[in-house]
């Protein structure tokens, strides 16, 4: 004789399965983790990036003309930011001229320029452009602050931004990334001696 079994109504989910919703929920948290660490990961890279990639030897960056035509600006005291050498080429009389309050335009300041290492000399962060409220390089890491020519004004920096020298080559400044210069000592002030306490800045 045979007997049929009735097991009734299955009400408990199977052993090794998941519902949807815990599905659903466990892979949001898979996205909203790897969107954390992509964008942790940028911002890493921003502030500590690969400084030493690019550098190593000779790098023209071009003409007077040639920069003033990328970056107007330039002829009138903003750093011009060349990314492949990481560094800023800043006219010098214009700076001056900039950070003076007065409008002066100087095209071709010729050999009156200084080439500034983008790599704070505290813990390596890549300096910003210039902050416009103080017209000086602020970095954002943990706010060493320096003029227009790299020396340190205030922060935990040991010096000044370190440099590259520069020269002419027909016609167009050529930068030698191979022979860093280390930044001026804490107390240089070429041109630019304000109270860090009484200006305006862009970090705290």
């Amino acid at each position: 004789m045979s007997t049929n079994l009735s097991y009734g109504p299955v009400t408990e989910q199977p052993a090794g399965e998941i519902s949807r919703r815990t599905f659903m929920r466990r892979m949001i948290g898979v996205g909203v983790g790897v969107l954390s660490l992509e964008f942790l990961g940028g911002t890493l890279a921003f502030l500590y990036p690969n400084l030493s990639g690019g550098l190593g030897g000779e790098i023209a960056i071009g003409s007077a003309s040639d920069i003033t035509s990328l970056f107007p600006d330039w002829a009138k005291g903003q750093p011009f930011s060349y990314p492949k050498a990481r560094l800023f080429l800043v006219n010098v009389p214009a700076g001056k001229a900039l950070v003076d309050g007065k409008e002066t335009s100087v095209p071709d300041p010729k050999d009156q320029v200084l080439a500034l290492y983008r790599k704070c000399p505290h813990l390596g962060c890549q300096i910003p452009p210039l902050c416009e409220k103080s017209h000086w390089f602020e970095c954002l890491c943990h706010g060493s602050k320096y003029t227009i020519l790299g020396e340190k004004r205030a922060g935990p920096a040991p010096r000044g931004m370190d440099r590259f020298p520069t020269s002419i080559t027909g016609g167009q400044y050529v930068v030698n990334t191979g022979k860093k210069e280390t930044g001026p000592p804490i107390g240089t002030a070429t041109f630019d001696n304000r109270d860090a306490d009484k200006i305006p800045h862009c970090t705290g």
